[in-house]
């Protein structure tokens, strides 16, 4: 019993969370200038989610992390004048409505031009993604934007075909600071602390399938 209130208690405190986060999010080094990236072939943004249910607005259908990357992405593509491949297949909750299709009119209508958008309709993980577009990335330069957490797992996948990858994370989970602190219990804590365990989960079975 008391263990069981002990990790209640520990899983609720946004500090708890930020230590899981950290070693996700700030293991990586990044810039967030294009400078020195106009070589650069591709930009590949990862879906994210988009949901089908319910009478709501279409922005409101949208996952915060598909925002965060597809805004930067479309921010990218317009300062390099350079393409990106949309990828992400029918894994929604409609599965007659295919995510990269949803993300390709959201670019379009974020001003990113036509001919700068390659519409790649499949990939229901990151593994299939980066296997659905592997004959236009292989030994190519690409711009990876993607969730802070997802950065490394994502590299690495794509490691598996690219020359050379240039990171633009977003969504981040914390601020990077290790600073101790303590607040009153957090369901947004425990939140976050699952979006971690998820990903720890995630690397873990990247090397057992590797």
């Amino acid at each position: 019993m008391y263990s069981v209130i002990s990790l209640a208690l520990l899983t609720t405190q946004p500090y708890f969370a930020d230590l899981l986060l950290y070693p996700l999010e700030h293991e990586i080094a990044y810039s967030e200038t294009v400078e020195g990236l106009e070589g650069t072939d591709f930009i590949v943004s990862p879906a994210c989610y988009y949901s089908t249910v319910g009478n709501v607005s279409e922005i409101s259908r949208w996952s915060h992390c598909s925002l965060q990357r597809l805004v930067q992405a479309s921010k990218l593509s317009k300062e390099l004048d350079k393409p990106i491949l949309v990828t992400g297949g029918n894994f929604l909750h409609d599965p007659d409505i295919n995510y990269s299709q949803k993300a390709y009119d959201l670019l379009l209508e974020l001003g990113v031009s036509r001919k700068n958008l390659i519409l790649v309709a499949k990939g229901t993980d990151t593994a299939s993604e980066v296997e659905s577009i592997k004959s236009y990335i292989t030994k190519k330069s690409v711009i990876l934007v993607t969730s802070a957490t997802h950065m490394k797992r994502a590299s690495l996948l794509l490691s598996e075909h690219c020359n050379e990858i240039n990171i633009f994370p977003v969504d981040f989970h914390s601020s990077g600071s290790l600073a101790p602190y303590l607040k009153i219990p957090s369901v947004s804590a425990i939140r976050r602390v699952e979006i971690a365990i998820y990903e720890y989960g995630a690397r873990v079975k990247y090397f057992l399938l590797s």
